[in-house]
Order: structure tokens, then C-alpha cells, then sequence
């Protein structure tokens, strides 16, 4: 039983792209997320839902990291948060159901309770996930062609038609010759 509670211990995490702790934490006490899309909520044509009509919003995870007694580490932890709070740095949150990559640090608060003593420190830190995509670039080369090399154009001149007559006159001119 010991060491499956160990194997459980380590599926709660939050580690850096480094694979270390993303701060000096005691323990995790909950793990919080959210997952949405927007649909459109006008008329679809032929009412057809369609997959490009879905899109899903970034997964929202929200944290509550507990800190001991230790006032060192805890004052290290929320200077951590702080340097988080402003840098590119993404974390990976693992939890024995589901396993969140690419995860920002988006907001932090923390407090200190009577029901903890007031020693211990609770953080609650929300993450947002960072959707990467890959985009094709493509060079296109622009070769105009020369001034004289342009395709004759229709200049608008136009020859008349002979009349039904003036075809009959010129038709037994020729059989008289």
C-alpha cells in the first residue's frame, strides 16, 4: 500500500520544461479545469454544423499549491511565481486522469488562514494553455513579363456586315463574270 501511494504522490505535479518543480511546493490540494469551444450562435446555412464552425477556446487549469511552516521557502516560492508571472517560462500539470502541457502561469493569489495556523501558505495559481499552430510560408516569385512581349489587343475597329441584298447583288456579280 505504501508504495502505490508513492507511485499516486508523484502523478500530482507541476513541473517546469526542465522536469523540476515549478516552485518549491509542500503539496498540491486540488487541481481545477475547464475546457471550452465557441459555436456560433447565428443561423448556419442549411443547418449544417460544420468542424470549421468549432472553435476550441485554450484549457483554463487552476492550481492550489500548499507550503509548509518553512517562511524561507515560502518566500522564495511567491518570488518564483513572480518571476514566472512575467517570463515565457510553460509547465506541465500531471494528475492521475489527465496530463496538461505547454501550460502559462496567468494569475496567482495566495492567503493564510486560522484553520491553517496561519503558517501554512496557500497559493492558487491559474494556468492557460499556449495553442501552438504551424504555418506554411510560401515565396512567391514576381516575373512581369517585358512591355513588348504583350498580346495584341482588340482596338475596337469593327467591319459592317453586308445586307442580305448587298450579298445577292454580289453573289450574281461573280456568276456574270
Amino acid at each position: 500500500m505504501a508504495s502505490m501511494n508513492s507511485i499516486m504522490g508523484l502523478a500530482w505535479a507541476v513541473v517546469g520544461n526542465n522536469l523540476l518543480p515549478f516552485i518549491p511546493y509542500s503539496s498540491i490540494a486540488s487541481v481545477d479545469a475547464d475546457q471550452s469551444s465557441r459555436i456560433p450562435t447565428e443561423p448556419i446555412e442549411k443547418g449544417q454544423l460544420a468542424a470549421f464552425n468549432i472553435v476550441r477556446e485554450p484549457e483554463r487549469v487552476n492550481v492550489e499549491f500548499l507550503f509548509t511552516g518553512n517562511y524561507a521557502v515560502q518566500v522564495l516560492a511567491l518570488a518564483m511565481l513572480d518571476k514566472r508571472m512575467n517570463s515565457t517560462d510553460t509547465c506541465a500539470i500531471f494528475t492521475p486522469a489527465k496530463i496538461w502541457r505547454n501550460m502559462a502561469l496567468e494569475h496567482y493569489d495566495f492567503s493564510r488562514t486560522q484553520t491553517s495556523n496561519a503558517c501554512m501558505l496557500s497559493v492558487h495559481a491559474s494556468f492557460v494553455e499556449i495553442i501552438t499552430v504551424n504555418l506554411n510560408q510560401q515565396k512567391i516569385a514576381y516575373s512581369p513579363k517585358r512591355a513588348t512581349s504583350v498580346a495584341k489587343v482588340n482596338t475596337g475597329q469593327a467591319q459592317t456586315k453586308p445586307t442580305m441584298a448587298q450579298s445577292l447583288i454580289n453573289g450574281l456579280g461573280k456568276l456574270g463574270k
